[in-house]
């Protein structure tokens, strides 16, 4: 394999909740952005509209794309009651309130390979501006974000520690070390331009962000000398 270039940035903020779609009368977070809500960020930056009827358009522009991230803060959930407009017919007052869970001081690296967009991100996000203002969940939950820098990464060998979070794919073998708390999750891969889910994925990620030790992995694992950081992709 050639080396690849990738563009990394770091995104945070007060608050942020990537809801879990089948919950219903309370909000559960997943702990780091889904694929899709990734693209939202940076199609925000970018300026990227939908087309009212295609609410999830924007997610064409990064099929070609390939992304990873990895935890720059400890996960720390909280519990917060969201007002929300009552849209029931039936009901005596305007406001309704969801208890939801939400993740306290967020920080994210976020990893992308070249794409249509590559170099309009790039030059966006070095000089600190966007199209849209980007935010993590919900529109309340404003995101900040600072350039990295732009790599060329190269393939590694296993075992190694891998900083970012990892999706299981077959044959994934890895040796937690003692006090690790290692969090297990399945998320929306791919949607259609309507939000129906297409695909999901299943991956591993330490709470505390500490870099995990993969044994066997099938698809390649990438190191950025520079930042002393090992990935594999999220999708």
């Amino acid at each position: 394999m050639m080396n690849m270039k990738i563009l990394v940035f770091d995104v945070k903020g007060k608050f942020a909740l990537f809801r879990r779609s089948y919950t219903t009368t309370s909000s559960t977070t997943y702990p780091f952005p889904p694929r899709t809500a990734i693209c939202g960020i940076i199609a925000a930056i970018l300026g990227i509209e939908n087309p009212p009827d295609r609410p999830s358009w924007y997610l064409r522009k990064f099929d070609n794309a390939r992304i990873s991230i990895r935890l720059l803060n400890p996960i720390k959930k909280i519990r917060l009651g969201i007002n929300y407009v009552e849209t029931k017919p039936d009901k005596d007052t305007p406001r309704t309130q969801i208890l939801a869970e939400i993740i306290k001081d967020p920080a994210y690296r976020i990893y992308i390979s070249e794409f249509e967009k590559f170099d309009e991100l790039v030059k966006l996000i070095r000089s600190h501006e966007c199209v849209f203002t980007p935010y993590l969940g919900l529109s309340e939950f404003i995101a900040d974000f600072s350039y990295v820098g732009v790599f060329e990464a190269k393939k590694v060998s296993l075992p190694t520690l891998v900083n970012s979070v990892v999706k299981i794919i077959d044959g994934t073998k890895s040796f937690p070390e003692r006090g690790t708390a290692l969090i297990r999750e399945r998320m929306v891969l791919r949607m259609d331009d309507k939000r129906t889910p297409l695909e999901f994925a299943e991956y591993w990620v330490e709470k505390n962000g500490k870099a995990l030790q993969i044994l066997e992995y099938s698809e390649d694992i990438l190191e950025i000398e520079e930042l002393n950081e090992r990935i594999c992709w999220i999708d």
